[in-house]
């Protein structure tokens, strides 16, 4: 039977918790997860099916809020991630800390890459925002909105899609010039130290598949083990987790066991 702890605090200065999942039967490996949300929405309380169905393989499965933009901006997410691996790893949970893996949605995928690019852990990204800086250069004109149909008037869904992703990244970063977008773009901060990667991306979705292809592309010249599979459809991150989840798994399986 898998036992869930929620709401353990890593983070007494801000307040931050997390979600624990133990196993019945442990692997000795561990699993952390960051959500997605734009960086401005989402909660752990929401992913109790990604530590379920991991803990359910034998993982230990940790589910770390962070702070949210407006009122954090970057890197203050980014930030808190990496705090909770410290914390996690520090803790008295029982586990090997040279077996953990790191999977993250959306904009929690952007993070988990970072955290790799720092730790060398394998990686899994649904759907994570991987090259925004040349996406910026190349949307000058776009209008930035959370919610375009209504405040813009827009209809064409890829419309709709480019309006909210240059909100959500301009809400989390404040002055996107090129040099601050560089800083936390993965695709910019790629290098040799990454660990084995697998990524997601929906052919046609709020994630520009050009993202997850550029970063490919440079993982090549590096000689880095980075591999992509492209979801058919429309759907981002969450949309498909019942597609990703056995191929999700059976990588962390490979990896970590």
């Amino acid at each position: 039977m898998i036992m869930m702890t929620p709401d353990i605090i890593f983070d007494q200065k801000h307040q931050l918790t997390a979600d624990i999942y133990q196993p019945d039967t442990p692997n000795g490996a561990a699993i952390v997860f960051a959500h997605g949300g734009g960086w401005l929405r989402g909660d752990k309380a929401n992913e109790h099916d990604i530590g379920d169905y991991f803990a359910a393989a034998g993982y230990l499965v940790a589910i770390p809020n962070y702070r949210l933009a407006p009122a954090s901006i970057a890197p203050a997410a980014q930030v808190d991630f990496d705090a909770f691996i410290d914390w996690f790893k520090a803790s008295d949970f029982e586990f090997d800390r040279n077996r953990i893996g790191l999977l993250g949605a959306s904009v929690g995928g952007t993070m988990t890459l970072t955290t790799s690019l720092k730790t060398g852990y394998p990686t899994v990204s649904w759907s994570g925002i991987l090259d925004f800086e040349l996406w910026f250069a190349q949307h000058t004109k776009t209008v930035a909105a959370l919610d375009a149909k209504t405040e813009l008037g827009l209809t064409d869904p890829h419309a709709i899609h480019e309006s909210f992703y240059k909100y959500f990244i301009t809400n989390y970063v404040k002055r996107p010039t090129p040099e601050n977008l560089a800083a936390i773009n993965p695709v910019d901060l790629l290098s040799s130290k990454i660990g084995p990667t697998l990524l997601f991306n929906s052919a046609d979705e709020l994630t520009p598949l050009s993202g997850a292809l550029a970063f490919i592309k440079k993982a090549a010249t590096l000689n880095r083990e980075v591999a992509l599979q492209i979801v058919p459809g429309t759907g981002h991150a969450r949309d498909y987790t019942d597609y990703a989840l056995v191929p999700t798994l059976n990588f962390f399986n490979r990896q970590l066991r």
